[in-house]
């Protein structure tokens, strides 16, 4: 679905978002995954991947900032970041595993369903991959941008 149709149909609004909200959307990203890793280390594997995903979703967001935009559906998120960065392979990967977090996730908070140590893991591993990435962009594309306006022949 094209960010159009997600607008159109009320699941994405546009926004005037500021570098503060999209910093502060990363911040909460590393903080939910310290959570998730404390969690963790206390056998509380359900809630530790609950953390996990929140952490990715918080990344997700930053980008999705960046674009002006703000969700108001987890799955509207993933499609945007998708269809916003089609190019960026990694993330894609990033955002498919999420998705499928997405539908775990639910099924923990709203049926009482477990989580796996291991499952509890691999959360908390992609969620740290997609920090990463998501800062990568955010970072990489704000520093070519400063090499630009800083440049000698402006």
């Amino acid at each position: 679905m094209k960010i159009s149709e997600l607008v159109e149909k009320g699941l994405l609004i546009k926004s005037k978002t500021t570098e503060q909200e999209i910093t502060g959307s990363i911040t909460i990203a590393e903080r939910f995954i310290q959570k998730a890793k404390g969690t963790h280390k206390i056998e509380y594997f359900d809630v530790a991947f609950s953390l996990a995903y929140q952490s990715m979703f918080h990344s997700a967001r930053a980008l999705l900032f960046k674009n002006h935009l703000k969700e108001r559906s987890h799955k509207a998120l993933i499609t945007a970041i998708k269809e916003l960065y089609k190019e960026k392979i990694k993330l894609k990967e990033l955002l498919q595993i999420m998705d499928s977090y997405r539908i775990t996730r639910h099924a923990i908070q709203y049926t009482g369903t477990g989580c796996a140590k291991e499952d509890s893991q691999e959360a908390i591993k992609d969620a740290e991959k997609l920090i990463e990435e998501t800062e990568s962009i955010l970072f990489n594309e704000n520093n070519k941008r400063n090499k630009k306006n800083n440049s000698p022949n402006k």
